[in-house]
Order: structure tokens, then C-alpha cells, then sequence
């Protein structure tokens, strides 16, 4: 051993000479281990008792008993093992503990979400409801949450229901809590509908009435057990039946009015703008004004407009005559309206007729309404003033020239201006 310390050399030589005194006498003595020295030296600080070290060659070799040897590999592990480092709280990140109840726990909650699953579809769905109504009201709220069926944590609220006229308007609101969001619909006693989201992040909502939205849903299939039953589901049919059984004891004729279509009930439409002449004859009134009503019922407000007339008195007369028309058609088939604007100046004379919204109380006006003598007679009289400041009687002047007509195929002969010629 060259370059070794004194202390050190002493050392093994002690060891050397005191398990050679001790294997003496002993057959049994177990194999012995031998390591390079450099390696335990390398391991980290070692006690020199119990080694033994033999030189062979050039080298020399320490005998460690098996013991020593394990402590000393173990020694060296920990010290060469990565260091774990905890959290700022000092905690264990491989410190586990078993919950028992941590299942239990889920189920109960999963079980909880189900029981409010089902509590609210049987309160927004109307009594007596089939099975396959069910399943819709359940499809539907799956694609469009209601208050605590909502999982996520940010709701923007884009539109609130005016409990007078029931139209949604549009509201510009910051992201809020849920929490929030469920006060404010709680406080309006309305519910909150999520309609749209975000990712996870965001869930766009609107509060609302949504016990209306359900039950127009399912209208069809609450009308069909109806018919089959005799026995109206919902507060509409019940009604429905009422002024059915109301209409059939006053007519006395044995028809009701079952196949008469329902009105639309909800958010306005857009307006729809039926323009005509003031030189219509009879018939165009006649499926014109079916055609006015028709679109009252679908929920789209009409608007009546003659703008090619050739004198006031011309244009209110044959605007009054459609008026009159669409409200005998409307009273006879039940579809609801009022008119809102009667317009007359030089350039047009026109009447705006729109269906009803429902109130605060989730009613609607079951009126048909039309302007009055007083009315009309007002209408005339700002035309006529209008037309008498601008110099002119009407937008066109009628000719009495001919105009060349194409009658098509006739069984008798026509001249270039359509009339018969015998």
C-alpha cells in the first residue's frame, strides 16, 4: 500500500492480526467477502472494526463480514439516492391514506344528482304526463341544464324574461358565479337555462319561465293522451276545452272547434310586410286576409301597407276593407291580435296588427281589436292634409288608355288588349 497513512497501515494491520486470532479455531466460519478497498472508501466513512485485509499482488482487498457489508451498501444508497423534496407546508407527497368512505361518498352524490335530475322534470312537466313526454322533457334538460343541474362554476347571463310582457330582452352582464346567477333567478322566481358554454370555463344562461318552454315541448304528445282519454292534461287544454264545449253549446251545430290551429305563444317574431294596391278587387281580399292571419298565428307581427293609391279616400277605404276581412277570419278562427299603429300621410297609409305576449301572470289578451269609426275617420284626415301640403291627390294617376294583355289560350277570339271579339 503505497502512499497510505500511518494510522491507517497500523489499523489494518491490527484487524488483520485480530481476525486471523479469531478464524483460527472455528471450521465453520463463513465465506469471506472481500471488496477493494477504493470502494469502501468511496462508500463514506467506515468503522475499520471488523474488516480484515488481505494483499494479493499488488492490490489489497478488505474482508467485511456480511453484515458490515449490507450496512454499508445501505449507507451508501441512502446517500446517493435523489433527495425528495416537500411542499412549503412540509407534507409527505407520497403520504397516502386509504378513505373507506371516499366510494360511498361518490355514490351518495352520484344518487343526489339523479333524485334532482328527476325532481325537476316532475315539476316542469305538466301532470299526467306519458312516458314518452318524460323522455323529452329529459332529453331537453340534459341539452339545456336548469338551476342546479348547471356544472359550471362561471354563468353569463345574456338574457332576462320581462315578467310583464314575457319577451326576453337582451342584458350586457359581467361572468359571475354560479351562486350569483342562481340569486338573481331565485329573486325573480324564475329559473336560470343554460343555453351555450365555453369550454368548462363559461356557461352562457338566460332566466326565464321555463315550465311554458317545457309544456309547448310537449304539447303534441299531452294532446294526443288527451284524445284518447277525453280528459285534458294541461292548464291550456283545459282551457281549450272549455271555450270547445262554450263554442259547441252556443252554435247548437255539433262541431267544435278541434281542428282550428293554435296560436303561437312566445317570443315575437319578425315583422312581415304585406303590401298591396289600393285598385285589389274582392278575391285578392279574401285569401289575402287568410294568408294576414295565418302569420298572426305563427307569432309574426303584420304590417298592412298601401303605397300605390290614387287618392286618400281610395287608400282607406280598401285598407279598412282588408282590416275588416282579416278581423272577421281572425274571430272565427281564434287567433288573437291588436293593432298597435295606423299610419297615413302622402306616401303610404298602412296598419300594424300584433299578436299577444303573455303578462305577469302567464296570461295572455284574448281580444280581437281593430281601430275604431273614430279611428279611421282620424286616418283620413291626416292624409288628406298631408297630400293637400305636397300638391298632389295620390302616388299615381289612372289612365284610361289600353294596355296590351296576353289572355292565353281562349276558346274564342281576343284582341291585343285581351277583350273578345265576336
Amino acid at each position: 500500500m503505497r502512499g497510505a497513512s500511518l494510522p491507517l497501515l497500523s489499523a489494518v494491520g491490527a484487524v488483520r492480526h485480530v481476525a486471523a486470532c479469531g478464524t483460527s479455531g472455528s471450521r465453520t466460519a463463513p465465506a469471506p467477502q472481500y471488496y477493494p478497498l477504493s470502494t469502501l472508501v468511496r462508500g463514506g466513512s467506515l468503522s475499520l472494526r471488523g474488516v480484515v485485509y488481505r494483499s494479493s499482488s499488488n492490490r489489497v482487498y478488505a474482508h467485511v463480514p456480511l453484515r458490515a457489508s449490507c450496512r454499508c451498501l445501505s449507507a451508501s444508497a441512502r446517500r446517493l439516492a435523489p433527495e425528495v423534496r416537500t411542499g412549503g407546508d412540509g407534507e409527505d407527497p407520497f403520504a397516502f391514506e386509504f378513505d373507506p368512505m371516499a366510494g360511498v361518498r361518490h355514490d351518495a352524490a352520484v344518487e343526489t344528482a339523479k333524485k334532482s335530475f328527476e325532481s325537476i322534470v316532475e315539476e316542469v312537466a305538466p301532470p299526467n304526463a306519458p312516458a314518452d313526454a318524460l323522455a323529452k322533457i329529459r332529453s331537453y334538460l340534459k341539452q339545456h341544464p336548469v338551476d342546479t343541474l348547471i356544472l359550471h362554476a362561471e354563468v353569463q347571463i345574456t338574457h332576462i324574461e320581462n315578467p310583464d310582457t314575457g319577451v326576453e330582452e337582451r342584458v350586457h352582464l359581467s361572468p359571475m358565479g354560479i351562486k350569483d346567477a342562481l340569486e338573481q333567478a331565485q329573486l325573480r322566481k324564475m329559473n336560470l337555462v343554460q343555453m351555450g358554454s365555453r369550454g368548462d370555463d363559461l356557461a352562457f344562461c338566460r332566466i326565464r319561465r321555463e315550465q311554458p318552454w317545457v309544456w309547448k315541448l310537449v304539447q303534441p304528445e299531452m294532446d294526443l293522451v288527451a284524445g284518447l282519454t277525453g280528459t285534458p292534461a294541461t292548464d291550456a287544454a283545459v282551457e281549450g276545452q272549455k271555450q270547445g264545449e262554450h263554442q259547441l253549446h252556443g252554435s247548437g251545430s255539433g262541431e267544435g272547434h278541434a281542428d282550428r290551429p293554435r296560436q303561437y305563444i312566445g317570443k315575437t317574431k319578425e315583422l312581415v310586410d304585406h303590401a298591396f294596391r289600393d285598385a285589389v278587387d274582392a278575391h285578392f281580399i279574401g285569401w289575402r286576409s287568410k294568408k294576414i292571419v295565418q302569420d298572426i298565428g305563427k307569432g309574426h307581427p303584420v304590417k298592412l301597407t298601401i303605397r300605390d293609391f290614387q287618392s286618400p279616400e281610395a287608400a282607406i277605404h280598401k285598407l279598412r276593407e282588408m282590416s275588416n276581412a282579416v278581423k272577421s277570419y281572425a274571430e272565427e278562427r281564434h287567433i288573437y291580435h291588436h293593432f298597435t299603429s295606423i299610419v297615413a300621410n302622402d306616401r303610404e297609409a298602412s296598419l300594424t296588427l300584433s299578436p299577444p305576449t303573455a303578462n305577469k301572470s302567464g296570461t295572455i289578451s284574448k281580444t280581437v281589436k281593430h281601430p275604431s269609426e273614430k279611428d279611421w275617420v282620424h286616418a283620413l284626415k291626416r292624409m288628406e292634409d298631408s297630400c293637400h301640403k305636397t300638391g298632389r291627390s295620390g302616388t299615381y294617376m289612372k289612365s284610361n288608355k289600353l294596355k296590351m294583355r296576353n289572355v292565353g289560350p281562349t276558346t274564342y277570339r281576343v284582341d291585343k288588349y285581351g277583350r273578345r271579339v265576336d
